[in-house]
């Protein structure tokens, strides 16, 4: 089945996306100013993975640990990591975008937020900010929906200590702690950025999103 892009353009003209490094953090302050529903990627991933068949989503529904002889996820090669999350999404995101259409029609407003498979997303986005991290330091796992990510290591009975820091070490190496510019494929496509560092105030960053979708804040 082929559905048209700008029907599908049309049905999700009230889905605001936001990317880029602290969009969970921007997107609870614009929902509680703006009254507006939040979608997120993260929390619909684990749902859609059980769902995933590998004929249709290969890359959802493989073994990668078992593939790579590894003990743990964030024990696979940095490179290995970013290549599978880059076909995940390609396949997620068509998902995601049945989930979007949903709330397309019970909402006034959604804000989605997470990744997704930008090429795929972008013919159908009518309003999308990235959010650049300048900041010095940016810890990714130090956020409550990420720290159990690492905390499930520490608590393994069945791995040295040694063992533990050498997963988390890697773990780190694979997410990069900050942005030095801008992604190619987001100053391409003319997508609008919002740089913030720790000088920055979440309240002052989501206003500048809010100003420019065009939300009460």
């Amino acid at each position: 089945m082929y559905l048209p892009e700008n029907v599908l353009r049309a049905r999700l003209k009230n889905i605001y996306f936001l990317w880029g490094r602290g969009k969970t953090t921007i997107a609870n302050l614009l929902m509680e100013k703006s009254d507006c529903a939040v979608y997120r990627t993260d929390e619909a991933r684990a749902r859609h993975a059980r769902l995933a068949d590998p004929a249709h989503q290969p890359t959802m529904c493989r073994d990668f640990e078992k593939e790579y002889g590894v003990s743990d996820f964030w024990a696979l090669p940095p490179e290995v990591i970013a290549v599978r999350e880059t076909l995940w999404l390609k396949e997620f995101t068509p998902m995601a975008v049945v989930d979007l259409l949903l709330l397309a029609d019970k909402h006034k407003i959604v804000l989605c937020e997470g990744d997704l498979d930008h090429e795929a997303i972008l013919p159908l986005a009518s309003h999308c900010v990235y959010l650049l991290n300048c900041s010095s330091s940016f810890d990714w796992f130090d956020r409550p929906d990420h720290r159990d990510m690492l905390e499930s290591v520490n608590k393994r009975a069945d791995l040295a200590q040694a063992e533990k820091d050498a997963i988390i070490q890697n773990a780190y190496r694979a997410v990069a702690q900050s942005e030095a510019q801008l992604p190619e494929w987001v100053t391409k496509n003319g997508i609008h950025s919002i740089a913030w560092d720790e000088r920055s105030t979440p309240a002052q960053t989501a206003g500048k999103a809010a100003q420019y979708f065009g939300l009460p804040f």
